[in-house]
């Protein structure tokens, strides 16, 4: 992206635009903010120039780490890509809310795609990074049953190809403030918009009953077990 095209997104967008750009044709990722937002900027890190661009802000007292990456299409660089991202959350102050988004060009569930992952060096990298950081994926989490929303669709040889390379993984403690999410069309692009809708505040939740899951009573193991230690004790 060249500085024309930087300052006409912020004379149409305003304040509150944040770039990280490799070069006019190739890579580049931004982070916006709503005009009626105004977070308080604690930092701003280009830990790879256009891939990996990293907001600490300050919203309703919570401190959320934006993360919002381009993952490269080529096949060789991925894997090292990934192995910086894995690299980068460590430095980041755990107790703080991380959402991490953007496009993977990567899948971690067959669900998620119509062929097989090219790349599977790419994949084990990123399962560790959302696995070490308790990261859920937003939409997949409000979804678990659907098989048919892609994000990206390549058709090459008279054969299509669907996958879902957009993401948002938020922080797990913090997921039940996501409300919504959802993926629709988008002009202008060969992707789809993915959005989620999430209220997030410094308060934590307040104590509550503890109440038994019925559920485990169908589960022969647990009801073994638990007949087992009852007559013991």
């Amino acid at each position: 992206m060249d500085l024309t095209a930087k300052d006409s997104w912020r004379l149409e967008w305003g304040d509150g635009v944040y770039f990280s750009h490799f070069t006019i044709r190739q890579a580049g990722v931004a982070t916006l903010f709503s005009p009626n937002l105004w977070p308080e900027v604690l930092g701003v890190t280009e830990a790879v120039p256009g891939h990996l661009l990293h907001l600490r802000v300050r919203m309703e007292g919570l401190v959320v780490n934006l993360v919002n990456i381009y993952a490269p299409t080529t096949s060789p660089k991925r894997p090292q890509f990934y192995q910086q991202v894995s690299d980068f959350p460590g430095t980041l102050d755990s107790h703080e809310c991380l959402v991490l988004g953007g496009d993977f060009n990567t899948t971690l569930e067959e669900q998620d795609r119509s062929g097989a992952e090219l790349i599977p060096a790419a994949v084990n990298i990123l399962r560790e990074i959302v696995e070490h950081h308790s990261l859920v994926d937003v939409w997949r989490d409000h979804h678990p049953d659907d098989t048919s929303t892609f994000i990206f669709v390549r058709v090459e040889a008279h054969q299509s190809h669907h996958s879902r390379l957009d993401r948002i993984y938020l922080s797990r403690f913090h997921l039940s403030q996501a409300h919504s999410s959802n993926i629709r069309p988008a002009p202008f692009s060969n992707h789809h918009l993915t959005t989620i809708t999430a209220s997030l505040s410094a308060e934590r939740p307040g104590p509550a009953y503890w109440h038994f899951n019925n559920s485990l009573l169908e589960d022969e193991g647990f009801v073994t077990s638990f007949r087992e230690f009852w007559l013991a004790w």
